[in-house]
């Protein structure tokens, strides 16, 4: 009888198709080397500070090569431990990679693949060479020289050993032959990638609350844990991007800049007494969506590894979700032991504590979507309206007294302007004093609306006055001419002007341009 298989064709799987993203390959090798450096620290071979992920990109010789100084592995069990498959000695709970696959992810990316390790105190490295071509070749349906996944992948296995030095001990994988046209070579999109996803740390230099996040989670007893990564020759390190403003709206010209005033924390137990989760959220005016998508959206991470992408916290809203996640920043730290991140890293498994987790993170969303995006971003948005109100009758009045008024067309415009702007102006800043007695505005903007609203009892108080004026105005144009003209002339030119002025109403700007072009041509009696 002949012994079931698994098929070659796993192979195919667990390298190109394991994942959506060729990026994501960066995760895992990072997430590999996370855990040799812990196991370093728990062997006492490492300081935090000396620890590092060191990433170097040669677009011109297309490789790669991602090297970290942790554990190691031991040459007696070097081999076998690297041919393994879908084996793992990690526990899955206080190690971010427990699958025994990631590391296959590059086959699918390069023609080459180099697993190079040394442990401490052996005077050896060995070096593992994959031949992804020949992989290819042999995962052809055509091709009948292997059967099963081991076999293939021995197939294309060699080993060397090679001298090293005793104090040296790494895990390095080296890509060679990466494609040309790979994103996976292009620095720019690797560290953004890398600086959303990986294990690193805030950049206090430019995220003024960095400090007290990191204090609070750990005086909580949960210290987010960061690694060192470093790229390229000068080795500069990757932070996350979180900085202390936001850009916010979809289009460059309508843009405004929300600046991170603060930071809220969550926290949840289980039902059975362990923690579920922490996490932060930015305090932000939430003027509008987040532009940049490195920072957008609430985050979900396990081991500080980004679980899923920008979108994932979404379904956690409980409507408007994609729109509504958009316009936060900030990240859910999950602690549980119980949520363990499915192969692809996109969710968690299903399981009664992510069901749980499910719950409270709904409410949690529900609550911030009702504070922050109704109520704060309601109350921005009007303080914001209130302003520009102010500001366009101040510049009505200054086109009134300027001598807009040119006809009795243009004498109606004007008032039915100045009674929308007073209409308009009396709905906003009821929406702000209501905001401001509920408590929406923090002591720092405070001062900036009770501006605001001085401002807007001044200008309501001129509407009056400014009625009066445009009423009792004579048009401005029985002065643009010289006295050389007759008085026909005037009145036709004053007639054209009024034509304009009408056939305008929607582009005023133009009907002042050809006025003025029209009595500057005139300016002077033609003989």
């Amino acid at each position: 009888m002949n012994e079931p298989i698994a098929g070659k064709f796993l192979l195919e799987i667990l390298t190109k198709g394991m994942y959506s993203n060729p990026m994501h390959i960066y995760r895992e090798y990072i997430q590999n080397a996370s855990d040799s450096i812990d196991k370093a620290f728990a062997a006492g071979l490492l300081k935090a500070a000396e620890a590092e992920i060191h990433i170097s990109i040669d677009e011109k010789e297309r490789c790669i090569s991602i090297r970290d100084n942790g554990l190691g592995i031991p040459q007696n069990i070097a081999q076998i431990k690297m041919l393994n498959v879908g084996v793992s000695d990690k526990d899955g709970i206080s190690e971010r990679g427990f699958r025994g696959i990631g590391r296959l992810g590059g086959l699918a990316y390069a023609d080459k693949v180099k697993f190079i390790t040394s442990a401490m105190g052996e005077t050896t490295k060995t070096v593992m060479t994959c031949d992804c071509v020949r992989m290819q070749q042999l995962l052809q349906k055509s091709n009948v020289e292997t059967s099963d996944i081991m076999e293939t992948f021995q197939a294309i296995s060699k080993f060397e050993v090679q001298p090293e030095d005793a104090e040296q001990h790494f895990f390095e994988v080296h890509l060679i032959g990466v494609p040309a046209e790979s994103e996976l070579l292009e620095e720019t999109k690797v560290v953004r990638y890398l600086a959303e996803t990986a294990p690193v740390d805030f950049d206090s230099q430019q995220f003024s609350q960095a400090r007290k996040i990191r204090d609070h989670f750990s005086e909580k007893g949960f210290p987010i844990t960061c690694y060192k990564i470093l790229r390229g020759e000068r080795r500069k390190p990757i932070y996350k991007l979180y900085s202390r403003s936001m850009s916010t709206g979809k289009q460059a010209r309508t843009k405004n800049k929300d600046y991170v005033r603060d930071v809220e924390f969550v926290y949840q137990d289980a039902k059975d007494g362990k923690p579920l989760y922490i996490g932060w959220l930015a305090i932000t005016d939430f003027s509008g969506v987040i532009s940049d998508e490195a920072v957008q959206g609430i985050r979900l991470r396990k081991g500080n590894i980004l679980v899923g992408n920008s979108t994932t916290f979404a379904k956690f809203f409980p409507s408007e979700g994609h729109n509504a996640n958009r316009m936060f920043a900030g990240e859910i730290h999950v602690l549980h032991d119980g949520l363990i991140p499915n192969s692809q890293r996109d969710d968690f498994e299903p399981s009664d504590v992510y069901n749980e987790m499910r719950e409270y993170l709904a409410l949690w969303a529900g609550s911030i979507n009702k504070k922050y995006r109704r109520g704060t971003s309601e109350a921005t948005s009007a303080l914001r309206n209130l302003n520009k109100l102010n500001e366009e009758q101040q510049e009505l009045e200054q086109s009134i007294d300027s001598g807009a008024i040119t006809s009795d067309e243009k004498r109606d415009q004007i008032a039915e302007r100045l009674e929308k702007i007073a209409r308009n102006r009396a709905a906003e800043e009821k929406k702000v004093r209501r905001a401001l007695e509920r408590g929406t505005f923090d002591d720092e903007r405070k001062e900036t609306v009770e501006k605001a609203l001085s401002q807007t009892e001044t200008a309501s108080k001129k509407v009056t006055t400014l009625t009066t004026k445009i009423i009792n105005a004579g048009y401005a144009t029985k002065n643009d001419l010289p006295s050389s003209y007759s008085r026909d002339e005037r009145k036709l030119y004053q007639r054209i002007i009024a034509v304009i002025d009408t056939y305008f109403t929607d582009d005023p700007k133009v009907a002042q341009d050809l006025r003025e072009k029209i009595k500057t041509e005139l300016s002077v009696k033609k003989k």
